[in-house]
């Protein structure tokens, strides 16, 4: 769900954003600096990290790029990183040229940054990343996963600078394993940056978060709340190109956010007024009033609460399945206005780019409307004994997730519990800046560090909200995060010790792992998507995961900007974003 943050519309301040530029040897007029808000703060720009926030996706797409693409019918298509392929299907390798491409410090990327990025990180196996699903179908990915193997075993090598050399695991279906590298999650990432002692927090501090994507960070400062995107010179070209709108067209893309969080009056007369040129995000009364005029994509993730199993309380699965049956999803719809009432736990974008065979072929796994009855007969069966029905339901603090909680609030209020909503918003930490030797407050998202706390098994929630990222039109990607063998929650080890995390919320279902294995083992599609629809019936039956909302992404754009596009992740691609008479807003 996209966070609600201020936006300050000082059109002034775009003065100084073209000082920056010219200091950077680019001509003072080098194209239109936007004025833009792109929804939701991200506190931290790392393309391998756990994302739990849908805007996350949107944002890396503009920072970073992965060796492929997706067109917006969720085709494969050869306009990232990678110039071309070629596929030994006897030898089961997939042999990868990379296009001539630059970081944003004019250092060209190169085939070890991928291998570092795959291995290293996403593979890594104390990392916790449901995201390192989308690798598996490498050769010994999996096992490297589960701490079986060593990460020097992946079936990836730099062959050459430039050349990148995949093996592939017998039986995988090396076409979807493309389409899984066109997920910004596996985007590359600076080995000699990443491992440097003096900057382990790189990711957030403006001088190392090193991008290779269109965009580039120009300014962060969460003490002014000011967020500025700049031109790539080097993306797909040299950094001395001297045609600079050959590539991306736009100079800036210039984003304020109001630095305590609290929130504003942004309008879509913003819009009309030309105070703001593309706006991710507005206010539910301004959404409702105003949808006939938003640009509307379907999201690859769905907003989801889930359970602490071990909470003794949600560890009863009746109790669980009763207050999942006791919301009403579509009442929730028309209280956010963008977004789908949630039949299950996979989208619907997902299926349709999935497969021609629609991915969940029988009813609803779960109810758009509300049972309440239905859920009061299931609990009356439950012997609580001394368990107590109080418990806390934790999301995110902006107006989106609070009005959701309202609704879940009531209707399991109804039903005889005591629930607390606690909103919260971000975390900080002291750290030391020895580059410029200043003490730095570093911020993350509450809802990211607990989840990711809960994913090395320590597990400080009752239900927690998340925006649950597919990460790839390939279902099983998704449902794999909650199979112990396949969860991408890593292993802890040490001592001859090799202990399986399982998912961040505790759930385990031998019948559920047995389903993912067969799944990942299947070599027929259609018997592959068979076990992928029993894998998610168990899933739903057992309520561990509650799907509340198929998630939009939807912007509100300026007639005054055109080829605005979206690839199939439902993400917005500003890339050859032009502004008419841009001229007439500069300085």
């Amino acid at each position: 769900m996209k966070r609600i943050m201020s936006l300050i519309l000082a059109l002034a301040l775009l003065a100084g954003c073209v000082t920056v530029f010219a200091s950077c040897g680019e001509p003072k007029d080098a194209g239109a600096e936007i004025s833009v808000y792109l929804g939701e703060e991200i506190y931290d720009f790392d393309p391998t990290d756990y994302y739990v926030d849908s805007n996350a996706d949107q944002i890396m797409s503009l920072l970073f790029e992965p060796l492929f693409t997706l067109s917006k019918s969720g085709k494969l298509k050869k306009n990232g990183l990678a110039k071309d392929y070629k596929v030994d299907k006897d030898e089961r390798t997939i042999v990868i040229e990379l296009r001539e491409s630059y970081w944003s410090d004019e250092i060209r990327v190169t085939a070890e940054d991928f291998v570092y990025s795959w291995r290293d990180i996403l593979l890594e196996p104390i990392n916790s990343n449901p995201a390192a699903a989308l690798l598996y179908d490498i050769e010994n990915a999996v096992e490297i996963k589960n701490g079986e193997k060593t990460i020097y075993e992946l079936g990836v090598e730099a062959s050459d600078t430039y050349e990148l050399t995949i093996t592939y695991r017998d039986g995988a279906n090396y076409k979807q394993l493309l389409k899984n590298l066109a997920s910004v999650a596996t985007s590359p990432v600076r080995q000699d940056i990443a491992t440097d002692f003096t900057v382990d927090y790189w990711t957030k501090v403006i001088n190392t978060a090193v991008t290779n994507g269109p965009f580039k960070l120009e300014e962060l400062d969460y003490t002014l709340g000011t967020f500025t995107l700049s031109r790539n010179i080097g993306y797909h070209q040299k950094p001395t190109a001297k045609k600079y709108t050959k590539q991306v067209t736009a100079s800036q893309l210039v984003s304020f956010t109001n630095p305590d969080g609290s929130a504003m009056n942004v309008k879509y007369s913003d819009i009309e007024n030309k105070t703001v040129f593309y706006m991710s995000d507005a206010p539910l009364e301004e959404r409702a009033s105003n949808k006939d005029e938003a640009k509307v994509l379907d999201d690859l993730s769905t907003y989801t609460y889930v359970f602490n199993t071990e909470n003794p309380l949600f560890a009863i699965k009746e109790v669980r399945q009763a207050l999942s049956m006791a919301i009403d999803r579509n009442a929730i719809v028309n209280a956010i206005t963008f977004g789908k009432a949630a039949t299950g736990f996979i989208p619907d974008a997902c299926i349709d780019a999935a497969t021609k065979d629609p991915f969940r072929e029988h009813a609803d796994l779960i109810s758009k409307g509300a049972k309440l009855d239905e859920a009061k007969t299931i609990l009356a069966g439950v012997d609580f004994g001394t368990l107590s029905k109080s418990f806390t339901l934790t999301v995110n603090d902006d107006a989106e997730s609070l009005a959701i909680a309202a609704i879940v609030e009531a209707a399991w209020e109804s039903l005889g519990f005591d629930v607390t909503v606690e909103a919260v918003g971000v975390v900080n930490t002291k750290v030391k800046d020895f580059v410029n030797n200043e003490d730095l407050t570093i911020s993350d998202s509450a809802i990211q560090y607990a989840v990711k706390e809960a994913s090395r098994g320590k597990r400080e929630f009752d239900v927690i909200a998340v925006d649950w990222q597919m990460y790839s039109t390939d279902p099983f990607v998704a449902l794999s995060a909650f199979a112990t063998r396949y969860s991408g929650c890593g292993r802890l080890l040490g001592d001859g010790v090799n202990t399986a995390l399982g998912s961040f919320g505790g759930y385990v279902s031998e019948e559920y792992n047995t389903l993912i294995d067969k799944a990942f083992k299947a070599t027929d599609k259609d018997e592959r998507s068979e076990f992928l629809r029993q894998a998610e019936k168990v899933l739903m039956d057992s309520a561990c995961i509650v799907p509340l909302v198929f998630n939009q992404n939807f912007a509100f754009v300026s007639k005054e900007l055109s080829k605005v596009k979206n690839d199939g992740f439902g993400n917005f691609v500003l890339t050859k974003t032009k502004q008419k008479n841009y001229e007439d807003y500069l300085d």
